[in-house]
């Protein structure tokens, strides 16, 4: 019999691992909900498995030279930064993500960062909550129908919150030079260069993977091209912001407010932490992707590709297809 590991189950707790279970017992596979702590309990884990399945664990190059039979490795979520991709494909095996996993509740909680931020929500309940009634407490506030929304890379979530945004009348650019013109038409938005977008955009919202490249992407030096009073908005990934930097651009008032569902160095579990001193920001704990439906949605997708990978087939959310092809 075949054996699927989740390796790090905790981190999904109190969720319902039934699809998992179910499906792919179906298919004759065994499923194994284990909660590895450790990169050795990791290994002593998966070192027979036929697939294994992550949410936050790293899988490291040295992990995955320890897989005897390894056929795939699913990441339950979008992101996939935690796999070494290159290691696996060395070994021939499949990389896959939830491409289509969570698109509505990630763009609806970055509208609902946009409408935060934009109308001071949670700024004035604090201030009621402290004595204070002033409808101009804290910094102005514009009219959405006003400003421009610049959206760093145009995948999926970002083409569903263009979506949401033009409810609002928004003008809406966008940076993605991976995505074809037609695309940007069909949606109703204009494609620019990174500086037209840091220079034009009242509130930029993040959607794009974190790699090398992307790592500290919002910096003082990018920072600093952007118009006076911005506003951003991260559902991404944490280290894509340099946190320092964009403290720093809430001090000097060149950034007016941020919403971010990710964090550097995340989670945040000092109470004196820096980033916990602004009122103009405003920190949600890495929960865009949650709801009921999107948990559901993501356990199927898990099991359905494990066992389209396991019966040899090649679904389109196989990240390094294009190598494995090739090899």
């Amino acid at each position: 019999m075949k054996k699927f590991v989740m390796v790090d189950s905790h981190t999904l707790a109190g969720t319902d691992f039934s699809p998992e279970l179910n499906l792919l017992s179906e298919n004759g596979i065994e499923c194994v909900l284990a909660e590895c702590k450790t990169e050795s309990e990791i290994i002593e884990a998966v070192k027979d498995a036929d697939g294994i399945g992550l949410n936050y664990s790293p899988i490291t190059r040295n992990v995955i030279s320890h897989m005897e039979k390894c056929k795939v490795i699913v990441r339950y979520g979008i992101g996939y930064d935690v796999v070494d991709v290159e290691a696996a494909t060395e070994k021939g095996i499949a990389v896959c993500n939830l491409p289509d996993y969570c698109v509505d509740e990630v763009a609806t909680h970055a509208m609902a960062l946009i409408l935060d931020t934009s109308r001071k929500t949670t700024l004035f309940d604090k201030s009621v909550r402290r004595g204070i009634w002033d409808s101009e407490y804290g910094y102005k506030m514009r009219r959405l129908s006003e400003l421009t929304l610049g959206l760093i890379g145009f995948g999926n979530t970002a083409r569903k919150l263009s979506h949401y945004a033009k409810a609002f009348d928004m003008n809406i650019i966008v940076n993605d030079p991976y995505a074809p013109q037609g695309v940007f038409d069909e949606y109703g938005v204009k494609g620019v260069n990174i500086d037209e977008l840091f220079k034009d955009a009242d509130i930029i919202s993040i959607h794009i993977p974190l790699n090398d490249d992307t790592k500290h992407f919002i910096n003082k030096e990018t920072i600093s091209k952007m118009k006076d009073g911005v506003i951003i908005i991260n559902t991404a990934r944490g280290p894509i912001i340099k946190i320092d930097d964009l403290l720093d651009a809430l001090d000097s008032g060149k950034i007016r407010a941020a919403g971010l569902d990710v964090v550097e160095n995340e989670p945040i579990t000092d109470p004196s932490s820096r980033v916990l001193n602004y009122e103009n920001l405003v920190i949600t704990p890495h929960a865009a992707y949650n709801s009921v439906e999107a948990s559901i949605n993501q356990h199927t997708m898990v099991a359905e590709t494990a066992v389209q990978v396991l019966n040899g087939k090649m679904p389109h959310n196989v990240v390094n297809r294009k190598q494995l092809l090739n090899n």
